[in-house]
């Protein structure tokens, strides 16, 4: 069977004979051979005796040339398989060989030790799909081999047939519209370490003061009372301020009295909170600290009844992430924390009806962030941060007598509100892995309830006993220890 076209010359024939023979030692009967051929590649093949026919099962697979007599030529058409059955003179089979067309994956073996160095991947073909199979330091180079894979599948088509069928006058009838698409196994293993730990502090101070100065003024006359009274607060609902008696004295046929409205408050908050949370890398992980209440969003009245309309909030201490281990020194973190809880500020008081109470509608502080960063294992970076200085200053008097030096301090009030917050968010990864249980202490190790005797004479809560389960230094600590002491 001639092939036109596909002969080859006697030097390139040599050639390929010194690079990729096959020679068959027996014949007769029985004897079959395995052959893996690349797509489009060509390999030969010597016989122990003069060959008189070759059959090719499918030919639009492979194809068998022939220049002589004891060697015939394979060349690899179309990714599939096939058998050639080789005749002798009488008709007696000489050799029977199993063809298996795949591609040549020898390109990409070369290109993945190219482009990933540190690593060592095997390659496998299984009908058009690749196997990657061996060890990567990071699951990057995983991914890495992984595209590079696909690149060498050019999109993913499995074979180079494009005519699945012909008619009568040799035109295409039906094209391989919805070819077979090739896939990539990746079996790889990855040696770096991959589970993250994600420390996160949330750190806030936050100082507020409240100071107020003004006079409540009189004037009583014989057609009755006129009164003038110093402003609430900036920003409260209510006064904070306490009055004392200052002085009453008559002007004609007026009466004057006057009371001193003072009040000064200062207030500071501190709020520090750490989550920590581990995932695997590429895993996505949430862990949440908190509770619910009942928000007021409304109230109706009907019947004598009031009736309030409710929401449920959600408050705690909340840390989502999602690490990827880049390499050794770097972790890509995708980041969200939350730290939140009721407050009153900003609060509104809803009025009831008739005798009814009332609702004091309190509100929700948070402090969230949200973000993607890449550091070091146990490096640290502030990933949110917040300086906030309010300043609120009201001056309201008597108009016309407030103006009055020295003497309109009488008639006006001050108030005046300074709010300062400052706050910080700083993430830190680790890579980690398992340990013993004896490694890990227990915030509960070796606490136990103080007996009677120390809880009533000595003023003790609890009292430290036994042995720890943990596998630590021998001896007595000096100093402050422990999870939480004071």
């Amino acid at each position: 069977m001639l092939s036109a076209g596909a002969l080859i010359g006697p030097m390139a024939g040599s050639a390929a004979a010194n690079e990729q023979t096959i020679k068959v030692q027996k014949s007769g009967p029985g004897v079959s051979r395995e052959v893996s051929l690349g797509l489009n590649k060509a390999i030969v093949v010597d016989l122990p005796e003069d060959a008189h026919d070759i059959l090719v099962a499918d030919p639009s697979v492979a194809d068998a040339v022939t220049r002589s007599s004891r060697r015939i030529y394979l060349f690899g058409k179309a990714v599939g398989q096939t058998n050639i059955f080789v005749f002798g003179a009488d008709g007696n089979p000489i050799v029977s060989l199993d063809l298996a067309i795949e591609r040549d994956i020898t390109g990409l073996q070369r290109q993945l030790s190219r482009f990933i160095p540190d690593s060592n991947i095997m390659v496998e073909i299984i009908s058009d799909n690749i196997v990657l199979t061996g060890t990567v330091r990071t699951p990057q180079d995983a991914a890495r081999a992984n595209q590079l894979a696909g690149i060498f599948l050019k999109g993913g088509e499995a074979t180079t047939r494009n005519i699945t069928a012909i008619g009568d006058g040799g035109d295409a009838a039906i094209f391989a519209e919805d070819r077979q698409v090739s896939q990539i196994v990746n079996l790889l293993d990855i040696e770096g370490e991959d589970q993250v730990t994600l420390k996160v502090t949330v750190a806030e101070v936050s100082r507020q003061i409240l100071k107020q100065l003004g006079f409540n003024t009189y004037f009583q006359g014989a057609s009755g009372q006129a009164a003038f009274s110093s402003v609430n607060p900036v920003g409260l609902g209510k006064a904070l301020s306490q009055t004392a008696g200052l002085s009453q004295f008559d002007l004609g046929s007026y009466n004057v009295q006057a009371y001193i409205r003072a009040m000064e408050q200062a207030g500071v908050m501190r709020t520090l909170a750490e989550p920590t949370l581990t995932a695997i890398s590429g895993e996505a992980a949430n862990f949440f600290v908190g509770g619910e209440f009942q928000l007021v969003t409304g109230q109706s009245f009907a019947d004598g009844q009031i009736t309030y309309d409710y929401e449920t909030k959600e408050y705690g201490i909340g840390l989502e992430f999602t690490p990827v281990v880049l390499s050794a020194g770097r972790i890509s973190l995708k980041v969200r924390t939350e730290v939140s809880e009721p407050t009153f500020d900003g609060s509104v008081t809803l009025s009831g009806a008739n005798t009814l109470g009332g609702v004091t509608v309190n509100g929700i502080r948070r402090r969230e962030a949200d973000t993607a960063v890449e550091l070091p294992s146990g490096g640290s970076i502030v990933i949110a941060g917040l300086v906030r200085d309010d300043v609120r200053q009201v001056m309201g008097g008597f108009p016309g007598i407030s103006k009055i030096p020295v003497l309109g301090t009488l008639f006006r009030s001050r108030d005046f509100v300074r709010s300062e917050t400052e706050l910080v968010i700083i993430a830190t990864p680790y890579l980690v892995r398992p340990v013993a249980r004896n490694k890990l202490a227990r915030p509960d190790d070796n606490l136990n309830a103080a007996s009677d005797g120390a809880a009533n004479f000595l003023g003790r809560v609890n009292r430290v006993y036994g042995q720890m389960e943990t596998d630590l230094p021998k001896g007595r600590y000096h100093g402050v220890v422990g999870f939480i002491y004071k």
